[in-house]
């Protein structure tokens, strides 16, 4: 049986129990007052901003808001690119599964097919949190529709936004190049840039080469939205962003000179056109065709119009003026004969020493020409563009030197324009070059023929040509074509080594492909009168398959040149059958600048297909 003391030790009732149960209460309580308080302190002074910007950004969103891109001016202020006010659509989701959602509801409205779907999903998981950009440019019945279901889509957003337009389309659409969503590569190459998903890029061309400049600064709007992700009002701490709109370009280009280009050129032929201020460089006009509808790209392009673009057999978005190459043919008797005058392998005056019989013979090879010159100068061989004397004045200079003018005028490399992606040319380095290509002794000095009348072992761009020429007439500069006006002298990449007295050989030579009735262009030339002294060089070129293409290279006036046209046609028979083109628009250029407007201003005469074939004139 216990002991008193011991039942009252265990007592619960026993005072002393009583006071050491409260005492570890209390010390219980306190310690978790005082976590609570610690938790209190952390969340509300610690974490306080973090918590509050959570918070925030949980009922706020930020709505970028497209800035509008600087305009294009022509060389007289004509406008080539603006913006016009449109409507946007774009989708604000809060989860994947919100944006599965809402995206079945809007594709039928919006007509998007599911490969179109697919690649918003994916802009979607690039950046969450940001609108997805669905269309750009959205017609009124579309907007209404929308409009009605915007309750029950709570990220739907509607928005005013400016449109790239360009009002010439299909004229300038290389020159200016296109503007479209940027996409995933795209948008990790401009990490830290300031682009994100849905914004417009420029893809080609100018708005491309000048995007920094002519994108703007984005603006943004702060909006308050409820647990829903429904837009409320505009969220009162923080001010609304105008958007900057991007700089202004002016440009070097004539627009009347471009409009008319995509007039006369052939309808159904490819090839490019290109025009330059020899005195500058400045470039006029730059036309391919075929060509396509800039304007199209601005709204959303499905990808089944984006696959009919590209595997268009024609390639309507090569720029020919600047990416295609193409044998020069007789054009680069120019440059054959600047290289002999230069070296004094020739004689102006004197005749080589076998005359023109409808060819030439070098060992057991016979080198035609497109027709029987007899005896010849160097002004006869270039206005009747004889190849046989160009042959011989080939063996005169010899390979070596060939090459070594090549590279010092830059015949193989780019022109350096402003414009993105222009194709390098092709030209021999050296005679060891074609041991690299074809092997040691597997060629024959037979090459250095071809290369002296602009066939064999040369490509090169239309800009190229024009650029060449224009040293020519302007006196020996290759200056770099440029296509913004600037206040600073032209750059001068090389130098053609003649006297005055050559170039003016070369220019009255040129002078007499047009106005002397031995030259290759003089009947074609005349079957519209000129206003002009006009000069120019014709060439035609074979290739793998199918009918020569046509060059020619018009240049006026001949006694202050202003403009030199460089055209070439695939596939257009001989090259003077392109030569009233490019005279054309040499007038069509001066009339313009000297304020003539001319009663009838008819297109030049179609080109004659059944012409001779094998003429390399």
């Amino acid at each position: 049986m216990p002991s008193r003391f011991d039942r009252h030790a265990i007592s619960p009732f026993d005072p002393l129990s009583r006071n050491r149960r409260a005492r570890l209460a209390r010390v219980a309580i306190l310690g978790g007052l005082l976590v609570l308080i610690a938790g209190f302190f952390r969340l509300q002074v610690v974490q306080y901003a973090e918590h509050e910007a959570r918070s925030t950004s949980n009922q706020v969103r930020a709505i970028p808001l497209a800035a509008p891109r600087g305009f294009m001016y022509d060389r007289d202020g004509q406008i080539i690119a603006e913006n016009l006010p449109a409507y946007s659509v774009s989708l604000l989701p809060t989860s994947d599964d919100d944006l599965h959602r809402d995206m079945e509801r809007i594709r039928p409205i919006l007509g998007l097919d599911d490969s179109t779907v697919a690649d918003l999903e994916r802009q979607y998981a690039l950046a969450p949190g940001q609108p997805i950009l669905l269309n750009d440019d959205l017609d009124y019945r579309t907007l209404s529709l929308l409009e009605e279901t915007r309750s029950e889509i709570p990220g739907l957003l509607l928005q005013p936004k400016p449109r790239r337009v360009y009002p010439h389309g299909r004229a300038t659409a290389h020159l200016t190049g296109y503007v479209a969503q940027i996409n995933e590569s795209e948008l990790r190459e401009r990490e830290g840039a300031g682009y994100s998903a849905g914004d417009i890029l420029g893809k080609t061309g100018i708005e491309s080469m000048y995007e920094a400049e002519l994108r703007g600064e984005k603006g943004a709007e702060y909006v308050e939205v409820d647990a829903l992700g429904r837009r409320i009002g505009p969220w009162p701490d923080l001010p609304f962003e105008a958007p900057r709109r991007g700089r202004d370009l002016h440009l070097t280009v004539d627009l009347d000179l471009q409009r008319r280009a995509e007039e006369i050129f052939p309808a159904d032929r490819r090839g490019a056109v290109v025009a330059l201020d020899p005195r500058t460089g400045d470039v006029l006009l730059l036309y391919s065709s075929p060509s396509y509808d800039p304007n199209v790209f601005s709204g959303q392009l499905s990808s089944e119009d984006w696959r009919r673009l590209i595997d268009d057999p024609a390639r309507p978005l090569l720029d020919r003026a600047i990416q295609a190459r193409y044998a020069p043919g007789s054009v680069f008797k120019l440059a054959t004969a600047a290289m002999a005058m230069t070296l004094g392998a020739v004689n102006p005056d004197e005749f080589e020493d076998v005359p023109c019989r409808g060819g030439y013979q070098f060992g057991s090879r016979w080198f035609g020409c497109h027709a029987v010159h007899g005896w010849a100068s160097l002004q006869d061989a270039i206005v009747t563009s004889c190849d046989t004397y160009f042959y011989q004045v080939g063996l005169k200079l010899g390979l070596e030197e060939i090459t070594r003018f090549g590279r010092a005028w830059g015949l193989a490399g780019k022109t350096g324009i402003d414009l993105p992606n222009e194709s390098e040319g092709t030209f021999p380095e050296s005679p060891e070059w074609y041991d690299e290509q074809y092997g040691e002794g597997r060629w024959g000095s037979g090459v250095v023929l071809n290369l002296s009348i602009g066939q064999g072992e040369i490509a090169v761009t239309p800009l190229k040509i024009a650029q060449f020429v224009s040293a020519v007439v302007n006196g020996g500069d290759i200056l770099r074509p440029r296509l913004r006006q600037s206040a600073e002298p032209p750059e001068v990449q090389a130098t053609l080594p003649l006297s005055s007295d050559q170039f003016q050989i070369l220019k009255a030579s040129m002078t007499g492909v047009v106005n002397d009735w031995r030259g290759t262009a003089y009947t074609r030339a005349h079957y519209m009168p000129l206003r002009y002294t006009i000069g120019g060089k014709s060439g035609t070129t074979e290739h793998n398959a199918g009918k020569p293409h046509g060059w020619f290279v018009a240049v006026g006036p001949m006694e202050d040149p202003q403009i030199v046209v460089a055209i070439v046609v695939e596939e257009g028979g001989s090259g003077s059958a392109q030569s009233p083109i490019a005279i054309d628009l040499v007038q069509t250029y001066l009339d313009g600048r000297n304020g003539i407007i001319p009663r009838e201003s008819p297109p030049p005469p179609p080109i004659a297909l059944s012409e001779s074939t094998l003429s390399t004139d």
